[in-house]
């Protein structure tokens, strides 16, 4: 499993390789671009994919669950 020191320590084409490579939670969108949430081992990673231009233009790695909040209202529950 991928540490958060470990993925800090990677050059930057390998740090969105390793975020592609987590399991894909949720996506959004913020400006025009995707944002796409992945779990990372230990830690969240997204990617800002620009699909005009059809190219990841950045990405960042973060832990604990507070970033997670723009994420929160795509969340769909079935109330019965």
């Amino acid at each position: 499993m991928l540490t958060m020191e470990q993925y800090d320590a990677l050059e930057d084409a390998e740090k969105a390789a390793a975020i592609l490579q987590g399991e894909f939670l949720a996506d959004r969108e913020e400006n025009g671009l995707i944002v796409q949430l992945y779990s990372v081992g230990s830690f969240y990673g997204e990617l800002y994919y620009d699909p005009l231009a059809n190219k990841i233009l950045r990405w960042r790695a973060f832990e604990g669950t507070q970033q997670l909040s723009p994420y929160l209202a795509h969340i769909r529950f079935n109330a019965r």
